[in-house]
């Protein structure tokens, strides 16, 4: 079964161009012997409701508001933005990735073709590879070194959005407050002033990464011993803040 995900900015055109790209591969199927139908999946779909989840969006969706249509309110609008990590093709989980653009310059707008016969081909010719093994499910380990490892970064995340909501300032030092079953005091995160906040996907991939090269170090036994410290989980807090610090002050956020 071939997966094609649409996605990009609120009120961006995703759903002119998927109405497009449906009757597209709607007619195509028709002769093709190995696809029987089209299963569209949006966000109404799963009761996704838009009250509750960049120029060029934020008019269209301005203008959806003053027709009566159902569109985002400006907070709204604003938090899917500030999360929205845009797809590159840099990145092998990414491709074959396909963009279709739309502009406006000078008051004319321009809305390139949506690539449909090259997404066509994509589905249906394309060499299905292996899984990464990054995508695998691992078993977990005896001393439960996986576990460890998910509770600590994500009491780490929750303690930086926390920070986040308060309205604490962006540099200099921040404390990050633990739950006290680490048994730890606030843990220091150092930041620059001319570091931007790393948004909440990029956050969540600079985890990801952490989890996934201490995973490996405690399976293959030549790195860390998840639970050889009195304090395992503050032990591997520590080493997370650590990490998204030097993320953060290499500038690499989006």
């Amino acid at each position: 079964m071939a997966l094609l995900i649409v996605t990009g900015l609120p009120s961006s055109g995703r759903s002119t161009r998927l109405d497009e790209l449906t009757l597209f591969l709607e007619s195509k199927i028709k002769n093709y012997s190995t696809i029987s139908n089209v299963q569209v999946v949006r966000g109404e779909d799963v009761h996704a409701d838009l009250h509750v989840y960049e120029s060029l969006a934020r008019q269209w969706n301005q203008e959806r508001r003053e027709k009566g249509h159902m569109a985002y309110t400006d907070t709204c609008f604003d938090e899917l933005a500030f999360r929205f990590e845009e797809p590159t093709s840099a990145a092998r989980w990414h491709r074959p990735l396909f963009t279709a653009v739309s502009s406006c310059l000078d008051g004319n707008l321009e809305i390139l073709p949506t690539p449909c016969e090259e997404i066509w081909e994509a589905l249906t010719q394309a060499e299905v590879k292996p899984p990464k093994a990054v995508t695998l499910v691992r078993k977990k380990t005896a001393n439960n070194g996986l576990e460890l490892l998910d509770t600590a970064t994500h009491a780490v995340l929750q303690a930086l959005a926390e920070q986040r909501s308060l309205g604490t300032p962006w540099a200099g030092r921040i404390y990050l407050a633990l739950p006290a079953s680490f048994a730890l005091p606030p843990l220091p995160l150092d930041v620059s002033t001319s570091s931007s906040f790393p948004s909440p996907a990029r956050l969540q991939t600079m985890r990801r990464q952490f989890v996934r090269i201490y995973a490996s170090k405690a399976e293959y036994a030549d790195g860390l011993a998840l639970t050889s410290h009195e304090a395992p989980e503050g032990h591997i807090a520590q080493l997370f803040v650590a990490w998204l610090q030097e993320g953060i002050a290499s500038g690499k956020n989006p």
